[in-house]
């Protein structure tokens, strides 16, 4: 199982968040993004779009994070990803949906200063060294 975050929970973010808990071979453990915990466990249940989501959310006592359907989500308000400690979690995988790391050289420090293994990025990459996949188009390339 690959151990994921979600960095950025706007519309993207929620909505990548929803789409990964339904795949046996994730596991999310965290979210970071400026906005409270409370306002992102609203959120995830309810979009104004794609409705209410059949799973059960509900906050922490602690207030540090949610929980869907009984499971534990963490959640810290970092502006700067690299402050989070997403090594401490074991995170494998982040899935980036802030929008505003676009270049390989912000990306790097994911990797040599946060030890994550794979970085998924919801907005292209237009730049060597980023694999840019669509679903259903290219994403054979995926390893």
């Amino acid at each position: 199982m690959v151990v994921c975050a979600v960095n950025g929970f706007g519309r993207i973010g929620r909505l990548v968040f929803r789409y990964a808990w339904e795949d046996p071979l994730l596991d999310i453990v965290h979210v970071n993004d400026i906005c409270s915990a409370e306002s992102a466990a609203y959120l995830i249940k309810y979009d104004s779009v794609h409705g209410t989501w059949d799973k059960e959310v509900e906050m922490t006592e602690d207030g540090k994070g949610f929980t869907v359907d009984g499971k534990l989500v963490t959640f810290s308000q970092e502006r700067d990803f690299k402050k989070v400690d997403w090594q401490g979690m074991n995170v494998d995988m982040v899935m980036e949906c802030t929008g505003k790391f676009k270049k390989v050289a912000e990306l790097e420090a994911y990797f040599a200063e946060c030890g994550v293994k794979r970085v998924v990025v919801s907005a292209p990459v237009k730049e060597k060294g980023a694999l840019n996949v669509v679903l259903g188009c290219n994403d054979l390339l995926l390893k």
